[in-house]
Formats: C-alpha cells, sequence, structure tokens
C-alpha cells in the first residue's frame, strides 16, 4: 500500500511516500511559519520525483498534534483537501507516536516530549513492548516545573521539547540526542498505513487535529465608533 504522509506539528514541515515497508521518498523543511506557502507544492513535488499520481495512493496520513496550532490546521486542512478530492481515505497519528515508532527501545520507558507555551511541555509517557514502544497513558500538556513528579520513574526523555527541559535545568534525565529521534512524515506514513490496512480509518468530516489545551489568541476585539 501506497501512503503519503504529512507531519506539520513543529517548525519542520515533512512529508514521505510510504510502501510495503519502504520510505520512497521523504522531504523535510524547517520553514517555521511558512508551512501554508510550501505545502501544496511540496506535496506535488514529492509526488512528481517518485513518479506517483495521486490515484496511486492507497491512503493519507496526517499529524494529529499535539503542536504548532497553525502548523496541525494548515496541515490538516491540505491532508483534508486531497483525500476529499480523490476519495482517499485519512488517518490521523499523533505525533510523539511517531517520534517513538522511529526510537530503537534501548530502555524500558521512555517519555516523548515536545515544545508547548512557556513554562510547559507536551509530554507521552512509552514502554518497551516487545522491542517497540508502545504508549501506556494519555499525551498531557505538563508544567516543566512538575515535570520530574510527572515522570516518576522514568528517566529517558527524548523529543524536540528537551530543550526547554534541560534550560530548566532538569539535570535527572537521560536525554536522547536527536541522532536517536526525529520529527518523520516517514513514521506517520508508516502508522497510518498500518490502520488504513485493517480498515481503522478516521471519518472525514469529523476529524480535526488535537491541541490538547485550549487555543487563545492575542487578537483584541474591534471597537466600533459611531460617525
Amino acid at each position: 500500500m501506497l501512503v503519503l504522509g504529512i507531519e506539520t506539528a513543529t517548525p519542520t514541515l515533512a512529508l514521505a511516500l510510504w510502501q510495503d515497508g519502504e520510505v520512497l521518498a521523504e522531504e523535510k523543511f524547517k520553514l517555521k511559519n511558512r508551512h501554508a506557502e510550501v505545502i501544496a507544492g511540496s506535496i506535488e513535488h514529492v509526488l512528481k520525483t517518485s513518479r506517483v499520481e495521486f490515484e496511486a495512493l492507497g491512503g493519507l496520513a496526517v499529524s494529529l498534534g499535539p503542536g504548532s496550532f497553525t502548523g496541525l490546521r494548515i496541515g490538516m486542512a491540505c491532508a483534508k483537501g486531497v483525500a476529499f478530492s480523490h476519495r482517499l481515505p485519512l488517518v490521523g497519528i499523533h505525533t510523539p507516536d511517531a517520534i517513538a515508532a522511529g526510537i530503537a527501545p534501548l530502555a524500558e520507558r521512555m517519555v516523548v516530549v515536545l515544545p508547548s507555551r512557556k513554562g510547559e511541555v507536551y509530554a507521552a509517557p512509552y514502554r518497551n513492548l516487545d522491542g517497540a514502544f508502545q504508549r501506556e497513558g494519555k499525551i498531557a500538556a505538563v508544567a516543566i516545573r512538575d515535570f520530574a513528579n510527572w515522570a516518576g520513574m522514568i528517566d529517558t526523555v527524548a523529543g524536540p521539547g528537551v530543550v526547554g527541559l534541560r534550560e530548566a535545568g532538569l539535570e535527572k534525565f537521560c536525554y536522547l540526542s536527536e541522532m536517536h529521534w526525529q520529527i518523520s512524515a516517514a513514521a506517520i506514513a508508516r502508522l497510518g498505513a498500518r490502520r488504513i490496512l485493517t480498515g481503522d480509518t478516521d471519518d472525514l468530516a469529523a476529524l480535526e487535529p488535537e491541541y490538547f489545551k485550549p487555543f487563545y489568541t492575542t487578537a483584541r476585539p474591534v471597537q466600533w465608533r459611531e460617525a
């Protein structure tokens, strides 16, 4: 099965084509706040360089988050547009699950963290089951000051959120360097392919990013004045 993976939860925009256990193509761009400008053209480029037509796809997989509110909305809207116009199944995959899926299970337990708002990280716990990390709890927004208590006995931490933990002086943990984990659309596509093959697809109309906390805006309401 040929699956297109789309990852937009972080400043890294990643796209990948996955087929029967093999990555046919993957592109990554670190373009903060520019996902909307390049995502459509990048999808076309990945397909064209792989000599793949939209009609050959067996489905799409897109990041659900947590992560950038704007990035997730852009990725989801684009994935829905492609899926709807070409009548393709679509599945959502949580970004921490994709990160964990690409990490060699050298530890019994691990936490994957992504940056959240100032003073927080998004965190998800994983356990090594039969040679692969499986999530064993919910993804949560955790205050950095509370992270050590939240993690408990788990001392291995991976993901882009480790920067905030280190800057806060949390030295008790074993932080995996980026060479051991990555933001990857290939992992999104691979996990998505498993679900599509079993018929576990999402409702195209109902699927939405999962922010794990309320969305706030700093925009001020317009105050009208009478002429």
